[in-house]
């Protein structure tokens, strides 16, 4: 499909047909990542991943989650401002 650049504000953009984002499964506000490879703009879906805490810490080991005596020290060292406890 052939499209135009066009002048939006201070920023000059095309518009991606209704199709191609119906078939990329994209809205209004989706993030995409564009770059430039071998002299073409590409333009590629940002499907962002969530995980809940449990998923998280199911993927730590329990020595990268073990505290070393700095860690420690931080944790029991009294306020130095306004912080709430």
């Amino acid at each position: 499909m052939k499209t135009a650049i066009r002048k939006f504000g201070n920023s000059k953009g095309t518009i991606i047909p209704a199709a191609l984002l119906r078939e990329l499964q994209l809205d209004i506000n989706d993030e995409v990542d564009a770059k430039v490879e071998n002299g073409r703009i590409v333009i590629e879906p940002v499907h962002k991943v969530e995980y809940s805490l449990d998923q998280l810490l199911a993927q730590c080991s329990p020595e990268k989650m073990a505290l070393d005596e700095d860690d420690k020290a931080w944790l029991d060292d009294a306020p130095v401002g306004k912080e709430v406890v």
